[in-house]
């Protein structure tokens, strides 16, 4: 049923598929191919999803080892940003920016313990 309103959703009732492709700066050579540009394509059907990578018909998993192999996971979703996210994160305040970005490195998880661990101590020493 999702399927077929993502296929007929405020179109003609006669699609029977669609697909989206992104093509990747490859002249870095982060993604495990010998090409500078990879096309990757997902075109959904009313049954099932075809994937291929350079025009070639492969497997999803095989598309999902090659973003993994470049350190795109599903694990870490601050790689992909979404519509609209781009223009909020110029018109954030430093404050905001800032927590942020720590939060996509990863060091508030730290911050947190350390406030824990000085919370703890002083009531240690309001003990004494």
């Amino acid at each position: 049923e999702e399927r077929q309103a993502l296929l007929h959703d405020d179109a003609a009732s006669n699609v029977i598929s669609a697909y989206v492709e992104i093509v990747l700066d490859n002249s870095s050579g982060r993604l495990s191919l010998d090409q500078d540009e990879v096309l990757l394509r997902r075109t959904i059907g009313s049954k099932k999803d075809e994937f291929f990578i350079n025009r070639k018909r492969v497997q999803k998993a095989e598309v999902l080892n090659l973003l993994e192999s470049a350190g795109f996971s599903k694990s870490n979703p601050y790689f992909i940003i979404q519509q609209g996210k781009v223009h909020a994160l110029c018109t954030m305040s430093d404050h905001e920016r800032l927590v942020l970005l720590k939060e996509v490195a990863g060091t508030t998880v730290y911050d947190e313990k350390r406030e824990a661990s000085l919370l703890k101590m002083e009531e240690n020493e309001s003990s004494i």
